[in-house]
């Protein structure tokens, strides 16, 4: 009773002081916050339904007890995992994570579970990150801007004494193309001597690498050797080179024209990357560009803008000649500068020392190669050659993922030159199934099995195993060991380009499928196998999954405000279209198509659209792209009793078509009282609102 009259004087004195507290903010004078406090969903619920003091003190009590639980599990896992003993470790990380998922608690709508939760699958992921890594680090590819989006549409003074020493090179020089002097082409050997130095400095270098490969292609298509130099303009022969518009590789190939020419672009590979692919592909096509036009100008043209669109300057013209088509300012303004970037870079190529440039070139690309019919890790093979792992990624800029192909068993692998023999031997030791995530390391001065063992986390008798020697054999400095690393410490298969992965948890539902889910994270049905243990494809529903997606931004088109420049992601919704989605990211229907690889305008619900937006909002960018002429503003029109589709079109200027297309409309039926959007153009009088 003494404890109870206690603690009822204690809520007393409690509730007082909550009475002062809240009176004193009724009567004193508070400044004004600019920004109003957000309100998470736990306290939006608890105005709608107020809740006592001692209910809410409970559930407090509750998730502060569950905190702990999973607090203490996850300090057993850190513990476990720095004496060594990675099971357990991997064990109880795996039970702090069900202690959440598994509480009554959506943990989403509460921010402190939800805070610990993405705390723990992080760190959870880090530390199975650098477990698998063992110690070394894996290179992405150092991606580059295409040269042509920086210098491309510009234009420049003509140095005299650069246009004399032009005339007087061209008179000695031999070239397999016409070679031309003129306010273009000396423009722009002004601008590589001066701010362009560091450019034609890269191609210099890089040219003594990827030559041979280049003009053995177009000598097998017999054509002229002088057009490596589109290569240079292209890319400055960088094979990571990557255009705003989503052109690639040393030959800048947009995907369509790529598949067009037989290259192949998948979740595993893209070889617009691979310099001796591309430059085949590119040879053909550059045949096939000069039977169309029988001139090497216009080729080059439709190279960088298409065949067809020359074909229709020719049309509108009657010209069949570049310069004229460039006089008169009928191709696009890339297009353009494309021809006398060709002819300034062969010139400066052709004789370097005439222009002032002095670059000692890279030594020609040389590699074995090697079939890999099943996956295996790079990694393994950086161990096998003993090179670092991104010698093997620059020998293979193809490969977009940490593994060789999974559904290719033809896939040529590149490695250094003279180690093909090395790695036939060692990798015919390591079961195939086991190449994703083995490893081999080479002996050391002083190292025993048992302590090689305890370093790589494995039993001394597995390694005996899989090397198949005997217990009291002897190991020799030097000698080459496979160490059979746990599944679950393989590598991840993460996309180079797309950065790391990030753990995510899925519970099955009734009726999911295997290839069902894996399509919905964009991975595939072979890793989710791989990071689950699964031996078929056959799941539970209830049970959970680990998954490794690429992290992704998804986006409900029509709540965009100011959207950051960048890659983004949208799922397509019921009743979607691709002109709705197109104005309100300010983007156009065809880089959507282009950028998805889409034939037509059908989109299909539920799958997931790649969206570049420019470095400006998706509002103040969307009237631009609009397919209307003169854009100058949106307008919101309320539908009045008695009023069509046609009729507005016809008051505004516009057509019911564009009306459908801009309000998601799927026929002509309109409701009174709905706002229709329509896109003002320069022919729409004010008076019409």
């Amino acid at each position: 009773m003494r404890w109870l009259k206690i603690v009822g004087c204690l809520g007393l004195v409690g509730l007082l002081a909550s009475c002062t507290h809240t009176s004193s903010l009724t009567t004193s004078s508070l400044p004004t916050r600019s920004v109003p406090t957000p309100v998470s969903p736990l306290a939006a619920s608890l105005k709608r339904r107020p809740e006592s003091p001692s209910t809410s003190s409970i559930a407090s009590d509750r998730i502060n007890q569950l905190l702990r639980k999973v607090k203490a599990t996850y300090a057993a896992g850190q513990q476990a995992y720095q004496t060594g003993n990675l099971e357990e470790a991997k064990r109880k990380y795996d039970q702090a994570l069900a202690i959440l998922l598994e509480s009554r608690y959506d943990i989403r709508s509460h921010e402190r579970l939800y805070n610990e939760f993405e705390k723990l699958v992080h760190d959870t992921y880090e530390i199975e990150l650098a477990t698998v890594e063992s110690g070394n680090s894996l290179s992405a590819h150092e991606y580059e801007p295409s040269p042509l989006d920086t210098f491309g549409r510009l234009t420049f003074p003509v140095n005299p004494n650069i246009r004399l020493r032009a005339q007087e090179e061209m008179r000695s020089l031999h070239s397999d193309l016409p070679l031309v002097s003129n306010d273009a082409v000396d423009g722009y050997l002004s601008y590589f001597q001066g701010p362009g130095r560091d450019f034609i400095q890269k191609v210099l270098r890089r040219e003594g690498r990827y030559a041979p490969t280049i003009r053995k292609a177009l000598a097998q298509e017999g054509l002229p050797q002088d057009l490596i130099y589109l290569a240079a303009g292209e890319s400055a022969f960088n094979p990571f080179a990557v255009s705003r518009a989503g052109a690639r590789g040393i030959w800048q190939f947009m995907l369509g024209t790529a598949r067009l020419n037989g290259l192949v672009c998948n979740r595993w590979v893209d070889e617009r990357q691979d310099p001796v692919l591309s430059s085949e592909a590119a040879a053909r096509h550059l045949k096939d560009l000069y039977e169309e036009f029988g001139d090497w100008y216009l080729a080059m043209a439709a190279y960088d803008c298409g065949s067809l669109t020359v074909q229709r300057a020719i049309e509108r013209t009657g010209y069949a000649d570049f310069w004229k088509l460039r006089e008169l300012h009928v191709l696009p303004p890339e297009t353009e500068n494309y021809v006398p970037i060709f002819l300034a870079i062969a010139l400066i190529c052709k004789d370097p020392q005439a222009y002032g440039f002095n670059v000692t070139p890279d030594p020609p690309l040389r590699a074995d190669r090697v079939v890999t019919p099943v996956p295996t890790d790079l990694r393994l093979v950086a161990d096998i050659v003993g090179c670092p792992v991104n010698e093997i990624i620059q020998l293979n800029p193809s490969l977009l993922r940490w593994t060789t192909p999974v559904d290719d068993p033809n896939f040529v692998l590149n490695l250094p030159r003279g180690t093909e023999e090395e790695y036939e031997k060692v990798i015919g030791s390591i079961p195939p199934s086991k190449r994703i995530w083995w490893r081999v390391m080479r002996v050391r001065e002083g190292q025993t099995l048992p302590q090689i063992a305890a370093q790589y986390h494995i039993t001394t008798a597995s390694l005996i195993r899989a090397n198949h020697i005997a217990p009291d054999d002897p190991i020799e400095t030097g000698d080459m060991l496979v160490l059979p690393l746990a599944a679950w410490r393989e590598s991840l298969s993460r996309r180079i380009e797309g950065g790391p992965r990030r753990l995510t948890w899925y519970r099955i539902r009734p009726g999911d499928t295997l290839y069902a889910i894996a399509d919905r994270f964009d991975v595939t049905a072979y890793e989710i196998r791989r990071w689950n243990g699964l031996r078929s494809s056959r799941i539970l529903a209830g049970h959970l999954l680990r998954l490794y997606p690429i992290r992704r931004v998804e986006i409900r088109y029509h709540r965009l405000r100011g959207l950051a420049a960048g890659l983004h992601f949208y799922r397509i919704r019921p009743g979607d279209n691709l002109y709705g989605i197109a104005i309100e990211f300010g983007v156009t229907v065809a880089q959507i198509r282009r950028w998805n690889d889409l034939q037509g305008s059908t989109i299909v619900a539920g799958r997931m659209l790649k969206i570049y937006v420019a470095p400006r909002t998706a509002s103040s960018s969307a009237a631009a792209n609009l397919p209307a002429a003169g854009p100058l503003g949106l307008i919101q029109y309320h539908i009045r009793p008695g009023d069509t589709l046609s009729a507005i079109a016809d008051r505004f200027d516009v057509t019911a078509e564009q009306l459908r297309i801009w309000n998601g409309l799927r026929g002509s039926r309109i409701i009174v009282g709905k706002i229709l959007r329509i896109y003002r153009t320069s022919r729409t009088t004010l008076a019409s609102r």
